[in-house]
């Protein structure tokens, strides 16, 4: 971008000496068309040429920003595009994704079993609270026949025995001779 923009101030620069050196006044124009008309001819060729030849090098300067431009977007998409996955990533993807998946359905089918899991003990929980509740109830109910079996059992024999004879421990001893006794 700097060489072209110095090769074409070079170039205005030249043109603008070469009209130095030829003045170009209207008069000696007019008196050169009338006196030499190919030497009038041939300075209006070269004037033509060096406005061209300006145009074009501010073509050529117009055209460079542009082919500038283009290669830094060319530039940045080929930065972007090293920066996305290649073909081997995506199957990687693929690969992951598919397993993920399957981990998935197995994660869900595991969750299931869980939650049917969960639903049985809770199940026998419930079994384990009625039993515990109908012993609770025999148990209440048994003593309650002991009661009555014992109530019926005092009434029916004489009072004046007692119901429980206490039972004096015998001493026993074992090897060493030490008592048993309490």
């Amino acid at each position: 971008v700097v060489s072209t923009q110095s090769t074409w101030e070079c170039t205005k620069v030249k043109a603008l000496s070469e009209e130095l050196e030829n003045p170009m006044n209207v008069h000696r124009w007019r008196k050169l068309e009338g006196s030499d008309p190919a030497l009038y001819d041939l300075i209006q060729k070269v004037r033509t040429l060096q406005k061209r030849l300006i145009a074009k090098t501010e073509e050529v300067v117009s055209k460079d920003e542009e082919i500038a431009k283009r290669e830094k977007m060319r530039r940045d998409v080929a930065n972007l595009l090293e920066r996305q996955p290649g073909q081997e990533a995506i199957e990687q993807l693929k690969v992951f994704q598919e397993g993920l998946g399957e981990k998935s359905k197995q994660m869900k089918a595991m969750q299931e079993e869980l939650n049917s899991y969960r639903s049985r003990v809770g199940d026998y929980k419930d079994e384990i609270d009625r039993l515990t509740k109908e012993m609770q109830e025999m148990k209440k109910k048994f003593f309650e026949l002991k009661k009555a079996e014992q109530a019926q059992m005092d009434q029916q024999r004489p009072s004046g025995r007692a119901l429980h004879t206490k039972v004096v421990p015998q001493t026993r001893f074992v090897g060493g001779g030490f008592s048993l006794a309490h």
